[in-house]
């Protein structure tokens, strides 16, 4: 079986987190290499996970997952937070992205 054969189930699921316009689709589209999730000045831009099974070297076969962010408002913003709770259950690995020139806020820590 090659790596493009591999189950999704049996790759290394690694999530990117954080708050809005943290800069995790960004990252996202530079560790993938190609232009997977929408990037902009808008906070919120990101309104459901976005995935990408590929090989990751030295890892092998993972599964790269863009995520809403944690601190998302209103009756829309919950829903996309709670999208992004049910990535993090399902994550071997998470990546906690945070804008360098705001610092670590609460919900970051949380």
């Amino acid at each position: 079986m090659g790596l493009n054969d591999t189950p999704s189930g049996e790759r290394v699921h690694i999530g990117f987190f954080g708050r809005r316009n943290a800069g995790k689709s960004s990252l996202v589209n530079a560790v993938t290499g190609q232009e997977l999730a929408v990037v902009s000045q808008t906070r919120g831009t990101t309104t459901d996970p976005v995935s990408k099974a590929m090989e990751l070297l030295p890892v092998g076969p993972v599964v790269i997952i863009d995520t809403p962010g944690f601190d998302d408002e209103g009756a829309l913003g919950e829903l996309r937070v709670r999208k992004t709770r049910q990535v993090l259950n399902r994550t071997d690995v998470a990546v906690l992205v945070a804008d360098s020139t705001e610092g670590l806020k609460e919900c970051d820590r949380e």
